[in-house]
C-alpha cells in the first residue's frame, strides 16, 4: 500500500487506524478484494482436470488405431500419460498422450506419438486466438514436408482444422485444432507408415490415414466436444 502524506494529523491518524483494521482481519480482507476470486469458473476448474480420467486414458483412439502399447513401438498394454495445465511442453494445455505401438507392419513394427490436449481460455476471445495460434502452427510445419493439406470443418464446433502431411521417415502427420466457446482440442498424432501398402499391397495396419482423418472429424472430436461440455455444464 501506498503511504500518502495527510495535511493534518487527524486524516492521518484516521488513515492508521483503518490500515490497522484490515491487517487484522484476514477473511474480510478476501472477501473484499475480490481480487483472488476473479479467475472465470470454468477456465478454473478446467485447469484443474486430469485429461486422462475426462478422455478415458484415449481408450476410443486405441480401439481405432489398434495401439497395442504405451511408452514406445515395442510397448505392451500400459496406458498414456497426464500431462497438467503449466506443464513444459506446452503450457497452456491440459493432455493425456504417449508414444504408441501400433502392431506388426510387414515384419517391422509401428509405432508413433498421440497427444490429445484441452486448452481452456478465460473467454471466446483467448479462445480464438489460441485456436488461429495453433492452426497457424500447424499449417506452418505441415509447409515444411510434402503432400500438405488443411481442411475446415465445423458442427459441433465452433471452429475446426485438421492439417495433415507426410513428414521425416514418410510418416503421416496429422492434427486437429476444434474451438468450442471458450475452450479448444487439439489433436496431434504421428505414426509408422503403413509397409503394406508399399507398391499397392494391403493395409497391415488397423487403419488408414483417410480413415483416421474421417474417424477423428466425424467421430471422435464430437465425442470429446459431448464429454468436455457436459462436465462444463456442472459449474455454470
Amino acid at each position: 500500500m501506498k503511504h500518502t502524506l495527510f495535511k493534518t494529523f487527524a486524516a492521518a491518524a484516521a488513515a492508521l487506524l483503518l490500515a490497522g483494521c484490515n491487517s487484522g482481519d484476514d477473511g474480510t480482507d478476501d472477501d473484499a478484494s475480490g481480487d483472488t476470486g476473479g479467475d472465470d469458473p470454468v477456465y478454473a476448474e478446467m485447469s484443474g482436470w486430469n485429461a486422462c480420467e475426462v478422455l478415458d486414458d484415449l481408450q476410443p483412439l486405441a480401439d481405432e488405431m489398434g495401439i497395442e502399447g504405451w511408452g514406445g513401438a515395442n510397448a505392451e498394454g500400459g496406458t498414456p500419460g497426464n500431462s497438467e495445465l503449466g506443464n513444459t511442453l506446452d503450457p497452456d494445455a491440459l493432455g493425456c498422450n504417449g508414444l504408441i505401438s501400433i502392431g506388426e507392419n510387414e515384419g517391422m513394427g509401428g509405432g508413433g506419438e498421440v497427444q490429445v490436449k484441452i486448452v481452456p481460455t478465460e473467454d471466446e476471445d483467448q479462445a480464438t486466438a489460441a485456436y488461429e495460434d495453433r492452426v497457424t502452427s500447424a499449417e506452418t510445419e505441415s509447409a515444411q514436408w510434402t503432400d500438405a493439406q488443411s481442411e475446415e470443418f465445423t458442427g459441433p464446433w465452433d471452429q475446426g482444422t485438421l492439417v495433415s502431411w507426410i513428414g521425416d521417415a514418410e510418416q503421416p502427420y496429422v492434427e486437429v485444432v476444434a474451438r468450442d466457446g471458450q475452450w479448444v482440442s487439439h489433436i496431434v498424432i504421428y505414426h509408422t507408415q503403413d509397409f503394406g501398402l508399399r507398391g499397392g499391397g494391403e493395409p497391415s495396419l488397423a487403419f488408414t490415414t483417410e480413415e483416421l482423418h474421417q474417424w477423428l472429424v466425424d467421430t471422435y472430436l464430437p465425442q470429446v466436444n459431448q464429454i468436455v461440455n457436459d462436465k462444463i455444464a456442472e459449474v455454470q
